[in-house]
């Protein structure tokens, strides 16, 4: 389900085409997960959690302490109280639209030692469980170990309190939100008409942070996914002049990446649509 564009939220495009760079920004910690302006996900979500908790969950021995600690605190800026009766991340995932992921120092590198990945870009829990940060970039041009360097550097350093946020963006087929693989909307995407294109095509935001546990040490990542029919935000004259120039100055390594192929003539049509607007 895709919602219409909050007039005070910069979208991540109006900045430029995605980029392979860390981009952390601080925030105040009352602004971390609270308002959830994508609380209309949690009722899927938490259908999908209990149908699927094998598919969106994983851990590894040894996470319970930096679970339990995480779910405290993100229990605590919502609010509420999570069940007991469950792993301490996965129920804590059950209070807020985000993705958690839980990471810890290991034999010396930040590695996923628990997340709960119900809003997946493309890759699931059991692709991530376990890898360091340097594993986890290493799809990503540059990735490993220049940007895995550059955030563990990040995270090593972080300080208690200090909530660092940055976003993400990509454009796919569909406003579905539990995307652990791509393959089946490339192919619709590949074999759909062009006028299939202004209800099929979104933005897709990821709203990630980071902060640091302070008991364990662990460092919470969340990423807190925003869906945008790309054919509301190019009414806004603004919004599509900025969208069109992020679109066309995206790097060759960026398109392949993200496999953007596919979609190419299908955003060139509406971007030709929209051309017009006053």
């Amino acid at each position: 389900m895709s919602h219409a564009l909050s007039s005070t939220r910069p979208l991540p495009f109006e900045q430029g085409p995605p980029r392979f760079d860390v981009g952390l920004a601080p925030i105040e910690p009352q602004a971390w997960l609270m308002p959830d302006d994508q609380a209309h996900w949690l009722a899927p979500k938490n259908a999908l959690m209990d149908t699927e908790s094998d598919a969106v969950f994983a851990s590894i021995t040894g996470s319970m302490p930096g679970q339990l600690e995480a779910a405290q605190l993100v229990a605590t800026a919502c609010g509420q109280s999570f069940d007991p009766g469950e792993p301490p991340l996965f129920a804590a995932s059950r209070l807020v639209s985000d993705d958690l992921v839980l990471m810890e120092m290991c034999e010396g590198a930040w590695t996923n030692t628990a997340l709960c990945l119900c809003s997946p870009t493309f890759f699931s829990a059991h692709e991530a469980i376990g890898k360091s940060l340097f594993g986890l970039h290493r799809p990503v041009p540059g990735g490993d170990p220049g940007l895995g360097g550059r955030i563990s550097r990040v995270f090593s350093l972080l300080r208690d309190e200090l909530v660092l946020e940055r976003f993400n963006w990509t454009v796919q087929w569909s406003d579905v939100r539990y995307t652990p693989d791509a393959t089946p909307l490339r192919a619709a995407a590949t074999a759909a008409a062009l006028d299939a294109a202004r209800d099929a095509l979104h933005v897709r935001v990821e709203r990630q942070t980071i902060r640091r546990l302070p008991q364990t040490g662990a460092v919470l990542f969340t990423i807190r996914i925003r869906l945008y029919r790309l054919a509301d935000l190019l009414c806004d004259r603004g919004l599509a002049g900025a969208f069109k120039q992020a679109w066309t100055d995206a790097s060759p390594d960026v398109r392949a990446y993200k496999k953007w192929e596919c979609l190419e003539r299908h955003v060139a049509a509406l971007l030709c649509d929209y051309a017009g607007n006053p």
